[in-house]
């Protein structure tokens, strides 16, 4: 949660993926900042230092939050999580998101449950996975309007380019919608300079390892251990979703297809003998 916390605001030198080659307000810092705009932050003990079974969600949580008109959660025990819904009716909050980047972050029976609740209550809801697959949808104005504003959610960029000869070089890199965690700015700042010699699959197959390897070393929230939902790991997921960022800005439906499709398909975990 630091992470996306830390993006939002943006402060100077919260990120340090670049080390001394930070090229700074030619990047993020000083482009945006959401400080003014968030409420409230807690801070609560990760599952694992908590018991089990916890009877009064309340012992933990506030008894209600100030105004506001959306919370975002993650990395909660799960009995505070079915609490939330309830928490954000007395509190009069409109909309709740959760995100989760760890297969034992609130597994499908809790966010079916906490879908059912919201729906009763008449609260927004979405508990994207991995936080890089949040879009806008008609239906939920608040969030959407969060998203929008926000700038974070499902990678969005436009690419300037020059090209010679048939081949391409990226020279600037706009950001619309940055993956929640800022990975996307650092994936950006690396894609500066990047020559695509050509769109033939070889040449496509060496920009996805780039890709990769950035996204990778960022590093990317998301959990490598196999997530039974995903079929994949929810790493592995941003991933590919920053590449689709990609494809899409370079045009190539077709590519982008395939992408969407390969990363869709359920891959099975290794087995050890």
């Amino acid at each position: 949660g630091m992470r996306v916390l830390e993006n939002m605001v943006n402060c100077i030198g919260h990120c340090t993926s670049c080390g001394h080659l930070c090229i700074e307000r030619q990047c993020k810092y000083g482009k945006y900042s959401f400080a003014e705009n968030i409420v409230a932050v807690y801070e609560i003990e990760p599952p694992e230092n908590l018991p089990e079974l916890i009877d009064n969600p309340y012992n933990l949580l506030p008894k209600k939050l100030p105004k506001a008109d959306l919370v975002l959660a993650t990395g909660l025990h799960n009995d505070l999580y079915m609490e939330l819904p309830n928490l954000l009716r007395i509190s009069d909050i409109s909309a709740l998101i959760i995100f989760r980047e760890d297969p034992k972050n609130a597994p499908p029976g809790i966010v079916k449950y906490i879908e059912e609740e919201c729906e009763e209550y008449g609260i927004e809801f979405e508990a994207p996975k991995p936080s890089c697959t949040l879009r806008p949808k008609s239906e939920l104005k608040v969030i959407s309007k969060f998203i929008r504003e926000f700038r974070i959610g499902k990678p969005l960029v436009e690419l300037e380019l020059i090209e010679r000869a048939n081949i391409r070089k990226i020279t600037a890199v706009k950001l619309y919608t940055s993956a929640p965690c800022g990975t996307t700015w650092y994936v950006a700042r690396q894609m500066l300079d990047y020559t695509i010699k050509s769109f033939s699959e070889d040449h496509l197959r060496k920009m996805y390892d780039y890709i990769a390897l950035h996204h990778h070393a960022a590093p990317c929230i998301g959990s490598m251990a196999y997530d039974h939902e995903l079929g994949d790991t929810i790493l592995h997921w941003g991933s590919y979703i920053e590449r689709e960022a990609y494809l899409r800005a370079l045009g190539l439906d077709r590519e982008l297809r395939d992408t969407i499709k390969e990363r869709l398909m359920k891959k099975f975990p290794a087995t050890r003998c």
